[in-house]
C-alpha cells in the first residue's frame, strides 16, 4: 500500500526543477554582480574581440565573426568597459543549460534534465568562462541547440523546420568557432551507426540542413576568399605541426586538463561510462542506443584534441564543446541507482590525489593537501549515499559549487584576495594593464616619442584598449614575421617612420633583431608593471631612430639564432 505522506514522482520532479532554476538564477546574479564589481582588466583577446566589435565585418584575423557581434552590441549599449564586454557570458552559458535541460528531458526525463543542467552550469570550465568573454560561451549555445534540434529529428519530428533550424544553427556555429566542425564529424557517426538519425534526415531534411548552413556561412566564406583566408590560416597555424611533432608526455597533461575543464569526478565518469556502454554495445540487446548515439558528440573533440597534444600541443579548452552531450550523458549514469564496487570508489580518490599534483600555481604540501581534500569528499559523499553512483553526482556537484564560489570570489574580490592563496600568477594577464598605460604615457611624453613599438601581440592588445584616450600616440607590433601572424601584426610601423619610437620589449631573443631593424636604438632602462606574488610584466625600453626592417628569410632567421640581449 503506498504512503499517502510519501512525496509522489510528480512532486520530487517539480521539486528538482524548482531547486535547478533557483541554483541557475542565483549562480546567473552572482556571476554578473562579480563581473560588475571585479578590479580585474580585460585579458588581451578579451581586448582583441573587442577591437574587432567596433567595426562590424563577416571576418577577423583569427576568429569567425560573432564575438566581435556580440560584444560590439554589447558595449555599443553599455560603453566600452571591461564588465560590458563581458556581460553576456554567464548569460549565454545559463542559455546553454536551459538548452541542454530540453535536449537530456526529451531523451530521458526530468530529472536526468536537470542533473545534466547542474553538471553543465557547475563545471569548472563553465565557472572560469563565465567571468571572461571567450568564443566558447556563444559556440556551446549553438552546439546545445543543434544537438536539441537533431534529437528532435530522431525522434520523429522530422518538419522541415526542424531541418532547416538545424542547418542554421550548425552555420551559426561556425560563425562562432570552427570547433563545431566536431560537431559535423558527430552528427556523421551518428548516420553511420544509428537507423533513426538516418532516416529522420532523409534526402529532403538532409538538403535542407545543408542549405540553412551554407545560407549562414556564406557571406564568412567570402570574406575568406577576399582575404587571404586570414581565419583559416590562423587555425592552422594554432596547430603548430612546424616543430617537433611527437610529444607523449602531452597526452597526461591533456587528460589531467581535461579534469580541470569539466571537474574530476566527471570527466572519470565520463570515461568509465564511454567505455562500459561501447562494451555492451557489442551486445545488440543490452546496447545504450541513446548513449551511443551522444558519446558521438563526445569523442570527436577529445580523440582529436588528444593526437593534436601529443603531435605538437593543445589547449585545455580545445576539447571543451565534448562536454555538452557529455553533461547528458554523466547525468543519465550518474542518475542511477546502482551501487559502486568498493575498489572503484578508492580509484578514483587515487585519481583525484593524482590530478591535484599537476593544480599549477600551489605548493606541493597545497597540492597533496588539495588531492587528499577532495578524495574525502568524494568518499564521503559516496558513504552517506550508501555507495551508490548517485553519491558521485552530489559529491562532484559540491566541489563544484565550492569551486565557483571561491573562484568568482576571488575574481570579483579585492587583488590581494587572490595573491594571499597564492594563485596571482593565474590573473596576471588580466592586471596592471591600466598602469601599464599610464606609465607608457609617461615616457612617451617625457621622451617625445612618436609611436609606440611592441614586440608580443598581449602587450599590443591591452595598450590599445586601455591607452585609447590616453596615450595620444599610435601603438605598433614589432613584427616578427614575413607575413602578419596575428591581428596585432597588422598594425606596424611605417619604414622612415620619424624618431623617436618607444620601444617596449618583453623578449630577449627578439631584442638584436629589433636593433639590426633601427639605424640607432638607444636603451634608456627598464620598465616593472607588479601583477601580484611574485609576478610582473617587465619590458626593457629603448628609443629607436630610423626605422628599416631588414626582410625576414630564412638567412635572417639564421642569423640571429641563440642571439638575447638581457
Amino acid at each position: 500500500m503506498t504512503d499517502p505522506a510519501a512525496p509522489s514522482h510528480e512532486t520530487e520532479t517539480t521539486n528538482h526543477v524548482g531547486g535547478a532554476v533557483a541554483l541557475l538564477t542565483a549562480l546567473l546574479l552572482w556571476r554578473v554582480c562579480a563581473i560588475m564589481i571585479s578590479p580585474l582588466d580585460l585579458g588581451p583577446d578579451e581586448a582583441q574581440y573587442w577591437r574587432w566589435g567596433q567595426s562590424f565585418d563577416w571576418g577577423y584575423y583569427s576568429k569567425p565573426p560573432l564575438i566581435a557581434w556580440v560584444i560590439g552590441s554589447v558595449t555599443g549599449i553599455f560603453g566600452d568597459s571591461a564588465w560590458a564586454v563581458r556581460l553576456p557570458a554567464p548569460f549565454l552559458h545559463t542559455l546553454v543549460a536551459a538548452l541542454i535541460f530540453a535536449a537530456a528531458r526529451r531523451m530521458q526525463d526530468t530529472r536526468t534534465g536537470v542533473y545534466a543542467v547542474l553538471i553543465y552550469i557547475l563545471m569548472p570550465g563553465v565557472t572560469f568562462s563565465s567571468g571572461l568573454m571567450t568564443t566558447d560561451s556563444i559556440l556551446f549555445v549553438f552546439w546545445a541547440l543543434a544537438l536539441w534540434l537533431l534529437w528532435r529529428m530522431r525522434s520523429g519530428d522530422k518538419s522541415w523546420q526542424i531541418a532547416l533550424g538545424l542547418g542554421l544553427a550548425i552555420g551559426a556555429g561556425f560563425l562562432a568557432k570552427y570547433a563545431m566542425i566536431y560537431f559535423c564529424l558527430g552528427l556523421a557517426l551518428t548516420l553511420i551507426i544509428d537507423k533513426p538519425t538516418r532516416s529522420a534526415f532523409g534526402l529532403r531534411n538532409g538538403a535542407l540542413a545543408l542549405l540553412g548552413a551554407l545560407f549562414v556561412l556564406a557571406p564568412h566564406i567570402g570574406w575568406n576568399i577576399a582575404n587571404d583566408l586570414q581565419t583559416v590560416s590562423h587555425t592552422a597555424d594554432n596547430a603548430n605541426w612546424s616543430g617537433e611533432l611527437f610529444h607523449p608526455e602531452h597526452a597526461v597533461k591533456f587528460l589531467v586538463d581535461q579534469m580541470g575543464v569539466f571537474g574530476p569526478v566527471s570527466f572519470l565518469t565520463l570515461l568509465t561510462g564511454i567505455a562500459l556502454t561501447c562494451k555492451r554495445g557489442t551486445e545488440a540487446d543490452t546496447a545504450d542506443k541513446t548513449g551511443r548515439w551522444l558519446i558521438c558528440f563526445v569523442l570527436p573533440a577529445l580523440l582529436v584534441i588528444l593526437v593534436q597534444a601529443v603531435t605538437s600541443r593543445a589547449h585545455a579548452n580545445w576539447a571543451a564543446t565534448a562536454y555538452v552531450a557529455g553533461s547528458i550523458l554523466v547525468a543519465r549514469w550518474m542518475a542511477s541507482e546502482r551501487t559502486l564496487p568498493a575498489w572503484l570508489w578508492y580509484s578514483t580518490g587515487l585519481a583525484l590525489v593524482f590530478a591535484a599534483a599537476f593544480v599549477p600555481d600551489l605548493t606541493l604540501l597545497a597540492r597533496v593537501g588539495l588531492g587528499l581534500g577532495l578524495a574525502a569528499l568524494v568518499l564521503a559523499f559516496g558513504k552517506a549515499n550508501h555507495w551508490r553512483i548517485s553519491g558521485l553526482l552530489w559529491g562532484g556537484l559540491g566541489l563544484h559549487l565550492i569551486t565557483a564560489l571561491v573562484f568568482t570570489a576571488l575574481a570579483a574580490g579585492p587583488l590581494d584576495w587572490a595573491n594571499q592563496a597564492g594563485l596571482a600568477n593565474a590573473f596576471k594577464r588580466t592586471r596592471g594593464w591600466v598602469q601599464t598605460t599610464q606609465q607608457a604615457s609617461d615616457l612617451v611624453a617625457q621622451h617625445g616619442a612618436s609611436a609606440i613599438v611592441v614586440d608580443e601581440r598581449e602587450n599590443w592588445h591591452g595598450l590599445d584598449f586601455y591607452g585609447r584616450e590616453t596615450l595620444g600616440v599610435p601603438v605598433y607590433a614589432w613584427p616578427r614575421y614575413a607575413s602578419p601572424k596575428s591581428y596585432a601584426d597588422q598594425h606596424q610601423l611605417g619604414i622612415g617612420a620619424p624618431g623617436p619610437v618607444l620601444i617596449a620589449s618583453v623578449r630577449e631573443d627578439f631584442r638584436p633583431r629589433i636593433r639590426a631593424d633601427f639605424e640607432k636604438l638607444e636603451a634608456i632602462g627598464y620598465l616593472d608593471i607588479p601583477l601580484g606574488g611574485n609576478t610582473k610584466r617587465a619590458f626593457k625600453l629603448y628609443l629607436g631612430y630610423g626605422y628599416k626592417p631588414l626582410a625576414r628569410t630564412p638567412e635572417w632567421t639564421a642569423r640571429f639564432e641563440g642571439q638575447i640581449e638581457k
